[in-house]
This record gives C-alpha cells, structure tokens and sequence, in this order.
C-alpha cells in the first residue's frame, strides 16, 4: 500500500528530530530561533512553530515563554543518544587517532555519540562549550595540570555532569581520573636490561626552557632512569648528550637524526638507548645513519602505546600504558559518576604492559671488551 505523503509539518518535525538525534541541538540546549530555523528547514514560520508543538508534546522538546525553546535534558537514552566530549591536545600523533577511535568503540557500546574538540590551552573556549553542549567530557592533558584555570576547575570538581581525565590525576582539583603507572614495572623492565648486560644507557628526550630551566617533556623517562641508577650504581645513564629542543613545527625525527648522526662516537660507547615511542623513527634513522644496527650493535627501549606500532621493523620493545584500556576505563568511569554525582574523586587504575618485541638483546661481548678494555 502506497504510504501517505508526509506534510510540510512532518517533515520540518523530521528534520528537528534529526538534528536533535544527530547531536546537532544537545540536551538541555536551547534551540536557535523559530524564524531562523524556519529558514534552514525552507518552510513558514507557522509551520515551523507546529513541528515543534509536536515535538513538545512528545516530549523532546521544552518551551518556556520568555527564554525560548530547549531541548529536554531528560530525555530517554532509547530516544536520543547521550553526547560524549573528547578534549585532545591540537597536535597530529597516531596516538591521537588511536585515542578517538578506541574512545568510539566504547562509546557505540554503551549508544553513545562521541564529539572531538582539539585545544592548544585550557584557556580555550571551546573546552567550556563542549561541556555545555554534552552529557559528559574525557579529556586528555591539553597543557600541565596546574594550568587548569578557576573557571575550568570548578567544571571538574562539581560533577554536575562526568569530566574525567585521562592519563592525568586530577584529585588535587576533585576531578575524576583514568591513569596508568608504569612505575609499577619498571623494577621487571630495569631487570631485563640488566639481564642482558645493559649498563651504558642513552636517553633521548625532548625538553623546554622553562625560565632558564631545562625541563622534560616525558617524566615517565626520568622517573625510569632515576629508579634504574637508584638500584644499580655501576649503571651510566646518560640524559644529556641527547635532551633535545625541538624546534616549533618540525617533526621531531628530524633534529633526532641529525643529532644521533653526529655523534656517533659517543653513540657507539652505549649499548641500549631509551626513548619515548614517538621518537622511534628518529632513532632508529639516526642510528643507521651513524653506521650501526639496531639490535645487532644497540638495542632500543621505548615508552608509549601506538597500535601500529606492531608493524614497525624491527617491532621495538614497549612499556605502555594501553590506551584501549584507558579508553574504556573511562567509559566506565563516565556511567560511574552519572550514577554517583555526589561521591568523592575517584580514580581508575590501568595496568601497564611491557612487550619485549625485537629491539632488546643482550649485549655483545665485543661491546664489553671495548668499553673495559
């Protein structure tokens, strides 16, 4: 049987109702005004005003003389999608990308909707408005804890609606937190480079001048070589030759393998280096470029989690802190304090990994023989 065709009515009705479902109009948001929306949806004011009586007798939508119309904050999950925030740091990594589709897969889960922002300070506006415009936020570090601004913190401490951070803690400001600590197998990862005979360690790390102050921009590597030297003195660690400023907007391999390249002298008194994931490319260019081979003359230690980074060749040895699990831990967290607005902070825990992958072998005796000799 032919199906009725729909009026003018219905269809702009149709439409809100997409928009709504689609996140475009969030709960609790107000929607933009009637003769506005008349426009977009290319019908009469009147008919826009009927479509949506109809939706507030269906109850999507709320009208309130004076103040406009809003979208209903109550509205069954089974009729509208809740809205999930990401805030990411504004720069391009693998890393980033694996964090929203993972975040994604959780979210489909649970039938929710995910919405990503990108900021370069939390003084960004648009880190606010997310908050507004969704049901809860996950964020990641966007810049030091201690940035955070009053106005933002008071978000995250207020729990009117989830905001959990996502490898920071945040307890000293009451937020929610998702964090993994390597440190918990360091003593298992410091084992295995002793093992096999590693005493002469080279990190590469990247550092800013802070006020006339070098500082690290992965801690989880000065933390390592702190408790690796703390436990082992005949270790050397070195954390100068390559703490490196990278220059603004260029990939950081570059000034990596420039700096390894020329100083393969000193490259060649070392017998594993250790560096964060996302400069394993650097590294590895670097040290064939310096006429070595990795593991046959160096092995290569890295910290961090990037799905592909079982492709690599050779697959390198990696401590993470597995961002799948983060990304779902989060989750959990999210529907936790939907169901708990009044509890104290709470932190979930994930557990770290360590793959030995191909890049880590004891050392070779004629190393030894040349650094004893």
């Amino acid at each position: 049987m032919k199906q009725a065709r729909k009026t003018k009515v219905e269809q702009a009705r149709d439409w809100l109702l997409k928009e709504i479902r689609n996140g475009n109009f969030p709960r609790g948001t107000a929607l933009p005004p009637e003769r506005e929306l008349a426009e977009q949806v290319g019908v009469s004011y009147m008919t826009l005003r009927k479509a949506v009586g109809m939706l507030v007798d269906e109850n999507f939508l709320d009208r309130n003389h004076g103040s406009g119309t809003y979208v209903r904050s109550e509205i069954s999950e089974t009729k509208v999608q809740k809205q999930l925030g990401l805030v990411l740091p504004a720069w391009s990594a693998p890393e980033t990308l694996d964090v929203i589709m993972y975040l994604s897969e959780a979210c489909q889960k649970e039938n929710w909707l995910l919405r990503v922002i990108f900021a370069r300070s939390w003084e960004e506006r648009s880190i606010l408005d997310l908050w507004q415009s969704c049901d809860a936020v996950v964020c990641s570090a966007v810049r030091h804890i201690s940035e955070i601004p009053p106005v933002l913190a008071e978000k995250v401490a207020n729990h009117s609606k989830p905001f959990i951070f996502n490898g920071a803690n945040v307890e000293s400001i009451g937020g929610d937190s998702v964090i993994c600590y390597l440190e918990s197998l360091h003593d298992e990862v410091a084992e295995k480079l002793s093992r096999l005979g590693h005493s002469r360690i080279l990190l590469v790390d990247q550092v800013t001048n802070q006020n006339g102050t070098r500082q690290t921009l992965h801690p989880s590597l000065t933390s390592f070589w702190e408790h690796f030297r703390a436990d082992r003195p005949g270790t050397h660690i070195d954390n100068r030759l390559m703490s490196l400023e990278i220059p603004l907007f260029e990939l950081a391999h570059h000034t990596i393998r420039r700096k390894l390249a020329a100083a393969k002298e000193e490259l060649r008194k070392f017998s594993a280096i250790v560096c964060p994931l996302s400069f394993y490319w650097g590294v590895v260019s670097g040290v064939y470029a310096a006429g070595l081979r990795i593991p046959e003359d160096i092995s290569v230690l890295t910290f961090g989690d990037r799905q592909e980074a079982e492709f690599y060749h050779p697959r390198p040895a990696t401590l993470s802190a597995p961002l799948r699990d983060q990304a779902f831990r989060a989750m959990e967290l999210v529907r936790w304090r939907e169901q708990n607005p009044d509890a104290p902070p709470r932190i979930l825990h994930v557990k770290p990994k360590f793959v030995v992958g191909e890049t880590l072998i004891a050392t070779s005796q004629s190393f030894v023989d040349k650094i004893y000799a």
